[in-house]
């Protein structure tokens, strides 16, 4: 193979070392010596490099950068987002139903039912309503009466107009409970009265365990021989 400098045009035969030409001594590029085979392999080694660097320059070039996703732009576009979707879940969302509130007078029929149904519960353990001298302490307080096994309620309320709920002691009946109303004065037409029905509480909440005085024992009928 015969070479010709591009510089001098000077024509050599053989390949000379370091690749410049022996009569001007510029570098000159040489042509690749080998195969077909080879020269084609050397071509795809070449285009194959080519890809690989493309590819690495768009994995650069799209690289998620940290610097841009703590930029003010990003943060309001996030809170954005995150804004609509919650106002879209309220949306969607039940309302909540809110309980109607209770007037002062329902509060005080609530209240007075309570208190009948503790009464019943003492009268189930005693026998007896409490007497005046006690009133509806007794609920809450050991009077020191045999068969008295509360306390029936936690604590003792006024009604909703400040006034404590009066009790008074009848012989053989439903003592006398009630609430004076707005006007906190007794024998008017605003008193309020319970459930004569909420002073009988039943044996249901006894569960069988509890014990009365005035309870009378089952009776055991035996059948008779045959």
């Amino acid at each position: 193979m015969a070479f010709r400098c591009p510089y001098c045009q000077y024509r050599f035969e053989e390949r000379p070392q370091h690749a410049r030409c022996p009569s001007c001594n510029h570098s000159v590029r040489l042509p690749a010596i080998g195969t077909p085979e080879e020269r084609a392999a050397r071509r795809r080694r070449i285009n194959r490099m080519a890809v690989d660097a493309a590819r690495r320059m768009t994995r650069e070039k799209f690289k998620p950068d940290a610097r841009k996703l703590h930029s003010p732009r990003v943060l309001f576009g996030f809170i954005l987002i995150l804004g609509v979707v919650g106002i879209l879940l309220m949306r969607k969302a039940e309302p909540v139903r809110r309980s109607p509130r209770e007037l002062p007078h329902q509060t005080a029929l609530r209240q007075l039912n309570t208190l009948a149904t503790a009464l019943g519960r003492y009268h189930f353990h005693v026998g007896d309503f409490p007497p005046d001298s006690v009133g509806l302490r007794a609920l809450v307080e050991d009077p020191g009466i045999k068969g008295w096994d509360g306390p029936y309620i936690n604590q003792l309320l006024s009604d909703p107009w400040k006034t404590p709920y009066a009790y008074r002691y009848v012989t053989n009946a439903l003592p006398m409970l009630f609430s004076c109303g707005p006007d906190g004065t007794n024998s008017t037409p605003d008193d309020l009265r319970p459930d004569p029905a909420s002073f009988n509480p039943g044996t249901e909440w006894t569960n069988g365990w509890v014990s009365a005085p005035y309870r009378r024992n089952f009776i055991v009928i035996k059948e008779p021989s045959r």
